[in-house]
This record gives structure tokens, sequence and C-alpha cells, in this order.
């Protein structure tokens, strides 16, 4: 769900040509074609261009991404350590697909806000709006050709709980703050976003939810993975049925990672049941998906209804954020997120 850009694009293409000169160590650089999102996501703003610095060379296709300027969708927002830095180990140390970045900058007077740029994929990716369930390449897949782009993207999402992450040098998500790495780590960041999110006032499924997570959470203190965070297709860039591209990586911590399958699960029930859309022939159901989990991640999910559930209550505070950017006060009670996240724990729906 964008918001409207109010960037201007001569000024960000003198800043970035003089900026990129500067990091490539050349005397000049050429900045076109720049692409400023007029809409923009909320947790990140993302600019398509193309660089010369070298005759020898023809135009570089980059990717900037930057750190919105006037909202904040998540109550701790560092681009460079959570984004720009967990692509770079990532692209250094697993085989997780991930675009090479190749500069960032943490000043925030130069363009506005933290940014990073990398390398650009060329493939396509499932989308939001309309859904891929209801619109786009995936409806247009045979049956057997769904099967095999659902099969990769599952395999792929394992990948990043595969991940040594302490031989990859991921010690840095360890939130202290947040308390003890594991559940304790979890539950106080999700208290801490909560009472953020909602601003200390009572909110009918997001409340209420917390208090029965908090109940039922698992002692799985022991089995702590690399979490993605934002697991689903629309985070992930194909090329034919193949993953070329993870992104977004806002959400990336140290947990359990069912909680990356358990995320995946609930998007996929929100982009089906939730925009009444069947799920489309050959792709995988709730249990196939389970089950290739289980196969590549070489262990069973043994609390992956827990980590629906959480999602579930994550993806309601999202939708608290978002109703208040958008000034839209009942969408933050009265949305498909909340009634589905009401129906999975029993909660009487808004």
């Amino acid at each position: 769900m964008p918001v409207v850009g109010q960037r201007d694009p001569a000024h960000i293409t003198a800043v970035l040509e003089k900026w990129l000169a500067a990091r490539i160590g050349v005397g000049r650089v050429e900045v076109r074609d720049l692409v400023v999102p007029q809409t923009s996501g909320f947790s990140n703003e993302t600019f398509l261009l193309n660089a010369r610095w070298s005759e020898d060379l023809g135009p570089v296709p980059l990717v900037l991404r930057s750190q919105p300027q006037t909202h904040a969708l998540f109550p701790e927002i560092d681009l460079i350590e959570q984004q720009y830095l967990s692509m770079k180990l990532l692209g250094e140390h697993s085989d997780v697909p991930v675009a090479k970045v190749l500069w960032a900058e943490a000043d925030p007077t130069v363009l506005g806000g933290p940014f990073f740029v990398m390398e650009r994929l060329e493939g396509k990716v499932p989308g939001d709006h309309p859904p891929y369930t209801l619109e786009g390449f995936v409806v247009d897949m045979s049956p057997d050709e769904r099967r095999a782009w659902h099969d990769h993207a599952v395999e792929a999402l394992t990948r990043v709980g595969r991940v040594d992450w302490r031989a990859a040098g991921f010690s840095h998500l360890d939130k202290h703050h947040h308390g003890a790495l594991g559940p304790e780590q979890r539950r106080g960041y999700f208290r801490h976003f909560l009472d953020w999110a909602t601003g200390g006032e009572h909110h009918p499924v997001a409340h209420p939810a917390f208090e029965r997570l908090l109940s039922a959470w698992p002692d799985d203190g022991d089995r702590i993975e690399l979490c993605w965070g934002d697991a689903r297709p629309g985070n992930q860039m194909f090329r034919g049925t193949e993953v070329i591209g993870l992104f977004d990586w806002e959400m990336v911590s140290l947990g359990n990672s069912e909680s990356d399958l358990g995320w995946w699960l609930f998007l996929q029930r929100y982009s089906t049941d939730g925009v009444g859309a069947p799920l489309l022939d050959g792709m995988l159901s709730r249990a196939e998906t389970i089950a290739r989990w289980e196969k590549h991640m070489g262990r069973p999910a043994a609390h992956v209804d827990f980590y629906e559930r959480l999602a579930g209550f994550h993806f309601t505070l999202v939708m608290i954020r978002l109703a208040e950017m958008m000034a839209i006060p009942e969408m933050a009670v009265r949305n498909p997120v909340a009634d589905i996240t009401a129906q999975l724990l029993g909660l009487t729906r808004p």
C-alpha cells in the first residue's frame, strides 16, 4: 500500500551523480532514466536508474532503496544494518539469491534519509495489487508450471533458515534491549510494537490476540535461526519458474525459522481467502507447503500453527500503522487481516 512520492527527479539526479562519482572514484557519473516513484511503499522508497561512468561500459542498471522521509511502518528501522548488511552477508556467505549490493550511505543529509544502491535484477515479481492469485504471470502459467514455480519459491524460502548465521556474521541482529535471544526477545519486540502501533489504546483484535499468543508461546529457545521476516512470493523475483532474487529484508531477525513458514502461510491465506480468490490449480496447499518446508529444512514444523497465528497478529499491527498513515481510522480494525487473525485465534471478529 503506497503513499504519494514527493521527490524532485532533477535534484535526486544531481545528488546521485556527485555521490556515485565519489564512491566509484571517477571524475564524472551520468545518471539517466531515473524513475522516481509517484507512489512508494511505506517501509521503503525504491528508485530505478541507469548510471554510466566509463566510455568502455554501457549504462549500468541500478536500484536505490531509501528510508521514507515522513513515516515509519515499524518501530525500529535501520536500513543499513537490516537490509544492506543482510543482503551483503547473504551474497557473500550463502546460496540465498539476492541482488548484489554496491554502496550504502548512512548520512541522512545526502538524500533525506539513509539509502543503498544495488544491482538491478531482471525478472518477474508476483503482484500484490491486484494479488498474484487474481492477475499476472502466475495466473497465466499452466498448472504444471505453477507447481514448479511454487516448489521453487518454497525451497528458496528455506535457504534463509539454513544459513549459518553465526559464521555469516549476523550477530548484530541480536536485539539485547528486548531480552535474551530467543522467545523472550521476540515477545519483547512484539510487546513494544503493539504499544507503539496502538499508542496504548485497546485494539479489539491485536490485544486479545497477543494475550492468547503469550499463553501459547512454544519453548523453542534453543532454535535460533535466520528469519527473513517478510517471506512471500511478492518479495521474490523469478525468471521462468526459478527464483533469482529475494527482497525486502526490513523484518529480518533471529529466531525460529518456522516464523517465516507461518508468515508465508498466512500471506497465502490472505491472498486467497482474504481477497475471495481460490488457490490456483497447481499451487501447493497448506499441507503440501509444510511438507516441502520440512523436507528442505530436514526437521518437522513443530509449531507451525502458532507461528501462522503470530504472523496474523504481526500483520494486524502493520495494518494499524497503515490505517493511521492513510488517515482511514476504520481500516485499523475492519480489514481482511484482522478478520482472518480473529478467526484463527477464535476471537470475536471485528
